[in-house]
């Protein structure tokens, strides 16, 4: 017998491998979707008023694997950094009670998407922007939430862009090729060391953890043959403000251990492996999404 059996056929085979439990949800689908692009139309009034931000009409997500379809019309009023944005957006509002790793996929679109993630706020200048990729309809997008803060994930369309939308929600942890793993390895060897060293662009990163990390990252596989310690430290220029985390996985509740340039422009950490875990991977991510250049060193005893 397979290991899991989705009950809604339609638009999910692209996320078998993102878990099980996915369901259509009856709030997010008809009648209350509906409804809330008409109250945002209804309110534009004449042509010259855009009418309420849908910030200020969120729709409250469920915490637990959804389907979620809507509409895209009526005014512009929220924009991010990553752009083509100029277009209609709808915003759904999430609280989690504990710390999950949550994907989101598109399954239908009528128009270029872009999606942003901004947690305890939603417009511009409000809050921490953690996800802004304008490759939505490409490319699926998952994040860390984290409990006792609320999220405003925000669907928005390029200008002239709309029409109705949907996408799967998934609480779980991501896989790990949803994460993009470095050709380059650390090997754990006594009294051995690893240096690398990198620049970066501007942009939106994939890996997501406690300390944070919107921007690019490079995440190494470490291989592992001993109970030991690990002592790793990032040096940083060009305006970088680097994130080190160690993990087990792609996901951000995989995470062991994680530091930030707190003080003088260095993130470090140092975590004793027990070697129980087949698999151990180490981020260096970043605080914001301007980039710049980082030194790290791994050290082992």
């Amino acid at each position: 017998m397979d290991g899991c059996r989705l009950g809604v056929a339609a638009g999910l085979s692209g996320l078998l491998a993102l878990g099980c439990g996915l369901r259509s949800d009856p709030l997010f689908e008809g009648d209350l979707v509906a409804d809330a692009g008409e109250s945002a139309d209804s309110g534009s009034g004449d042509s010259g008023d855009p009418g309420p931000s849908a910030c200020e009409m969120p729709i409250e997500m469920p915490v637990q694997s959804v389907s979620v379809s809507g509409t895209l019309a009526g005014g512009d009023h929220e924009h991010g950094w990553c752009g083509q944005d100029g277009g209609p957006e709808q915003v759904y509002s999430l609280t989690v009670p504990y710390n999950t790793d949550v994907t989101l996929a598109v399954t239908k679109a009528d128009s270029a998407l872009t999606l942003r993630v901004v947690e305890d706020g939603c417009s511009e200048g409000e809050g921490r922007t953690i996800t802004c990729a304008n490759d939505f309809v490409e490319k699926a997008r998952h994040f860390l939430a984290i409990a006792g803060h609320s999220y405003s994930v925000i669907v928005d369309s390029d200008d002239g862009g709309g029409g109705d939308y949907a996408f799967d929600v998934v609480f779980g942890w991501p896989t790990l090729d949803q994460c993009e793993v470095h050709d380059e390895l650390i090997v754990q060897q006594p009294g051995g060391s690893f240096v690398w060293y990198n620049d970066f662009g501007r942009g939106q990163g994939v890996v997501d953890g406690l300390c944070g990390g919107p921007g690019r990252e490079n995440m190494f596989p470490i291989q592992v043959s001993y109970p030991g310690n690990i002592y790793v430290a990032v040096e940083a220029s060009d305006g970088f403000e680097p994130v080190v985390s160690l993990r087990t996985s792609c996901a951000g509740v995989s995470e062991l251990t994680c530091g930030s340039a707190e003080v003088n422009g260095v993130a470090s950490l140092s975590w004793f492996i027990d070697a129980a875990s087949p698999e151990y991977y180490l981020a260096v991510d970043q605080v914001g999404i301007e980039g710049g250049s980082y030194a790290l060193s791994v050290a082992f005893d």
